[in-house]
């Protein structure tokens, strides 16, 4: 198994998680009549998306910073 492989599963198990974290917080704040609640949502969406955009620009960032290839 090569390290590309491996980070293309880490890929997309993340998304995968992500996207069901979403729904389920997207179901939740639609649902919700407590404004604190709705806030909290609201930041646990926020910050799924923040998690997902680091998992991809992760590459990407450290391939400019060592100015060689990711896995390859």
């Amino acid at each position: 198994m090569s390290l590309e492989s491996i980070a293309d599963s880490i890929k997309l198990l993340a998304t995968v998680a992500g996207i069901i974290s979403i729904a389920y917080a997207g179901l939740m704040l639609i649902t919700s009549k407590d404004a604190y609640a709705r806030s909290q949502w609201k930041e646990v969406i926020m910050g799924v998306v923040i998690g997902i955009c680091i998992v991809y620009l992760a590459p990407v960032i450290s391939s400019m910073l060592s100015g060689g290839h990711y896995c390859g």
